[in-house]
């Protein structure tokens, strides 16, 4: 039952991300049917990164302790934030569901190395890749067909999707969990965690991930009043668009292909500086033409890149303490992103001035790159039986 267990698992993801940025290409339309003001309806998408930055850790210690019973809460959680939105649409009931999704998703994003290591061990990498592109392809798909969902029946037809898509995905998962093994201790893993905030490759990683989901995060948020001052600002949505779409064929194609060769520090190694290269171009001069070729292209070598650490994760880490050390690198690394996204609005007047920052944060992720040890030179984690 493996299969249908994971067919849920995919599903149950796609919804949660889906969930998290519903109202976003809708906020000013939905803000007034429902009364509220736009301020209030935008606050119900910043639920998640604020709840996912409580929720980590705890979130990777519950998962190693129990992983069955803490996976599904997760699921269930999302289940009810994507299908519990019908009941009424009054914004505070809106802000219940929401935060059921946010409360969900820290066990569904650490559950994933865990998962692939407790039941995929030798197709670890691609089952880590296919969660992955599910979290990014919910996001992709509420951003890109909401407005044309609203206009065909209000908040009906918005929900209906992820709704469903929610429903088969806990159906699979109810329906064979039960007859799947799972790993379970008896105590909570204390000491363990402390080794893992210990180990310096983990600290390594969670800030090449923090530069890497700051940088998507900035290109996502601020490219377009950025652009706006060469007159260019009209493209920055499609620029994005286009590195999303060449992310996923990466996220497809590359991870498994790394984890085979055992070249994933040399994979961080080549990316980050290419990156950087190609922002910095930009602060100098600029066009359509190198904005949809260099964003574009990193989008297809950055988005592989959280699925290459998550295995990091599962090749290097102890079956036992997996969920916690994907708990730390997440805290590690989204304590990054929001503070360096944040501090972008500052630097958005300009375009040269907006590829200067954003240069940056990829030029010091190369420098930690360096840091990051060789794969064949880590030490594999001794297996409990």
């Amino acid at each position: 039952m493996k299969w249908l267990l994971t067919l849920g698992f995919i599903l149950i993801v796609f919804a949660s991300q889906a969930v998290w940025v519903t109202f976003s290409p809708v906020l000013t339309q939905v803000s007034q049917e429902i009364g509220v003001p736009v301020e209030m309806l935008g606050f119900l998408a910043i639920t998640y990164p604020i709840f996912f930055l409580i929720l980590t850790i705890p979130s990777g210690m519950l998962l190693d302790k129990n992983f069955r019973l803490w996976f599904l809460f997760g699921a269930t959680t999302t289940f009810f934030a994507a299908v519990g939105r019908f009941l009424s649409f009054n914004y505070y009931w809106l802000l219940v569901c929401q935060l059921s999704g946010a409360i969900g998703q820290p066990f569904l994003l650490n559950a994933f190395v865990p998962y692939a290591s407790q039941l995929y061990e030798e197709r670890r990498t691609m089952i880590i890749s296919i969660l992955s592109l599910s979290m990014y392809l919910g996001t992709v798909f509420a951003l890109a067909v909401g407005l044309e969902l609203y206009g065909i029946g209000k908040l009906q037809t918005l929900f209906l999707p992820t709704a469903a898509i929610a429903t088969i995905g806990i159906l699979c998962i109810l329906t064979s969990i039960g007859r799947v093994r799972f790993h379970v201790t008896e105590k909570f893993v204390i000491k363990e965690f402390r080794a893992v905030v210990k180990r310096r490759d983990l600290w390594v990683i969670g800030a090449i991930l923090g530069f890497g989901i700051a940088t998507f995060d900035n290109l996502a948020t601020w490219l377009e009043p950025a652009l706006e001052s060469v007159g260019l600002g009209g493209i920055a949505g499609d620029a994005v668009a286009l590195a999303i779409i060449l992310g996923l064929i990466g996220v497809a194609l590359i991870p498994d292909r790394i984890a085979k060769k055992n070249t994933r520090t040399i994979y961080l190694r080549l990316i980050t500086p290419i990156i950087a290269v190609l922002f910095a171009t930009m602060i100098f001069t600029i066009n359509d033409l190198m904005i949809f070729a260099f964003i574009g292209t990193s989008g297809l070598l950055m988005l592989p890149a959280y699925p290459i650490i998550m295995d990091w994760i599962g090749k290097f880490c102890a079956r036992e303490v997996q969920g916690s050390a994907t708990g730390f690198v997440g805290l590690t690394s989204r304590v990054i992103s929001v503070a360096l996204t944040l501090g972008a609005m500052y630097f958005i007047s300009h375009a040269s001035l907006y590829f200067t920052y954003i240069t940056l944060p990829v030029s010091i992720a190369f420098i930690s790159t360096l840091l990051l040890p060789r794969d064949h030179k880590m030490k594999l984690p001794q297996v409990n039986t």
